[in-house]
């Protein structure tokens, strides 16, 4: 019986009990319930170097580097790296040998000879396997033994070059206090029993028991239901992983870096930079929050404190690397800039001061009457999804705005201003150019990473390594553009898809024109997703 059919109140005992007491030997967990294909935008390397150049470093270009991943599962965070930069060396290790087997066919399939993957225990990483511009830690460190936690951060010490940057993430206190609790119970409910999907069936059936019986005028009855509402949504090999595994070791931001600096490494930044803001607090809150810090690393850790962290996601780099953590806007002339975010319809008539607003796609709001940066802002969504370089996007933005102001001042103005939206979330900034292109071209090009998950039915990754969430008919097109059809053979293909039954709400019945003839709906609708492909970062030139 699947977890699905199960009763809501049903606490997932006596129905699985009986069943495992003879149960098989343990299989490794990863094994018989692998993670699901995941990529990490906040591991890429571009983002990595951007952030290490802002602070001061001299980063490897992400072009031409080494890149090491423990962890690595099937390799659905490295395959769409070596794909988009097949200069660069990509290693890949994991205890796993199913994943490893399943990242290798995928790697085979789609010609990747930049890409090394490896069914290896971190313990057994060999020595002499090289230096590597950045190491990737996702999901590892607090879920393993105090040993490979001590060996991931040798490894960052031991293989990262002098200009390395080393990605670890890990849960960190005092947020998973109340999380490690419910894992707790779900640990001492589920570990008498070996098989990863009675142990996941049993997990979600004592949440559901709680949930149902937990006081409601307590603080503890509404922790609970919100754990539930939260596992409810997540997969079986999240609640498995998570909270099911042997280890879990939350720590508090100050221990881990103490545990770093004890193998030659220092904090760098996190790898979301808008986490280390601390303008969230009102203007006494962030007052007090400096006058009680003597520096970066008390301060990262008092604001843990005051927002209940839970996870963290650090960037480290060797000890003696001297960095600059001022934020100087002058760095930002270093950057390509792009952003998602575009003019926002005004509510009631033009703003009395010029003031504009621009945002959209999970972008905060950014609202400007500064007449520079709102050129900018156009600027960079009429190029989105290319970045612009910072003096082009200058140049074009002052003869937009008209600017009389000496190029000088301009620039800094212009530089301060994109740092903030930058930390903001507005915009992005990066130190390479795009291996994507928001042209759509006679005979589109799609990124066979993205054709190929389009086609197996799973999450499909942009080249971004942004997961896009599709529609049957949208996965139907997008494997299909290997540059072979052009528009029309598109249309073709969607006018016959519809020809033949299509269910409404799969993306394409639902287009404005419902009278029009069947061709120019699904010309329409192929137009459509071109330009939403393009903006998307899925198609390459």
């Amino acid at each position: 019986m699947s977890s699905s059919s199960r009763p809501a109140d049903d606490p997932g005992v006596a129905a699985a009990a009986p069943v495992l007491v003879a149960a098989a030997a343990p299989v490794s967990s990863y094994d018989a319930v692998p993670y699901s294909v995941s990529a990490f935008p906040q591991t890429r390397p571009d983002r990595l170097a951007t952030l290490a150049t802002l602070f001061g470093m001299s980063p490897a270009p992400p072009a031409r580097c080494r890149v090491l991943e423990l962890g690595c599962a099937s390799g659905g965070n490295l395959i769409p790296m070596a794909l988009g930069d097949p200069e660069s060396r990509f290693v890949g290790i994991d205890l796993s040998p199913r994943q490893i087997a399943d990242g290798r066919a995928t790697a085979a399939e789609l010609g990747i000879p930049n890409l090394d993957l490896r069914a290896l225990s971190i313990l057994d990483l060999p020595p002499d396997i090289g230096a590597f511009d950045y190491i990737l830690c996702h999901g590892v460190y607090s879920w393993v033994p105090p040993d490979v936690q001590g060996k991931i951060l040798d490894v960052c010490s031991n293989h990262l070059a002098p200009q390395g940057v080393a990605y670890v993430s890990y849960n960190c206190l005092p947020g998973w206090h109340a999380r490690g609790a419910i894992r707790e119970m779900l640990w001492y409910h589920t570990s008498r029993f070996q098989e990863p999907e009675v142990r996941v069936r049993a997990a979600r059936g004592l949440l559901a028991f709680l949930a149902k019986f937990a006081p409601d005028d307590s603080g503890y009855g509404k922790l609970i239901r919100q754990e539930l509402a939260l596992l409810l949504m997540t997969p079986d090999t999240y609640l498995l992983h998570e909270h099911l595994e042997e280890f879990n070791e939350p720590l508090y931001f100050h221990e881990f870096i103490d545990r770093a600096a004890r193998k030659g490494l220092q904090y760098l930044a996190e790898a979301h930079i808008a986490a280390m803001a601390a303008g969230k607090f009102g203007e006494e809150g962030e007052k007090i929050l400096r006058q009680i810090s003597p520096d970066l690393l008390h301060m990262e850790q008092y604001m843990d404190f005051l927002r209940n962290r839970m996870f963290r996601q650090t960037l480290l780099c060797h000890a003696e690397v001297k960095l600059d953590h001022a934020l100087r806007p002058e760095v930002v002339r270093n950057f390509l800039v792009s952003t998602t975010a575009k003019a926002q319809a005004p509510v009631s008539g033009a703003s009395p001061d010029g003031r504009e607003e621009f945002g959209g796609a999970g972008k905060p709001i950014l609202a400007t009457s500064d007449p520079l940066m709102k050129a900018a802002m156009h600027c960079l969504a009429e190029a989105s999804p290319a970045p612009l370089p910072f003096e082009e996007l200058l140049a074009t933005a002052r003869a937009r705005a008209g600017s009389g102001e000496v190029e000088s001042e301009a620039a800094n103005r212009l530089a301060a201003r994109l740092l903030n939206c930058y930390l903001a979330g507005v915009l992005d900034f990066s130190v390479s150019e795009p291996t994507c292109t928001g042209e759509v071209s006679e005979r589109p090009v799609a990124s066979p990473y993205a054709r190929l998950r389009a086609r197996d039915g799973g999450k499909v990754v942009n080249l971004r390594l942004e997961t896009v969430a599709l529609s049957t008919p949208s996965r139907m097109v997008l494997q299909h553009l290997d540059g072979q059809l052009d528009r029309a053979a598109l249309v073709e293909m969607v006018a016959n898809w519809l020809r033949s039954g299509a269910v409404a709400g799969d993306g394409v019945t639902n287009l404005p024109g419902p009278d029009q003839p069947l061709e120019a709906r699904a010309a329409t609708y192929v137009d459509t997703l071109l330009r939403s492909f393009a903006r998307g970062a899925l198609l390459i030139a």
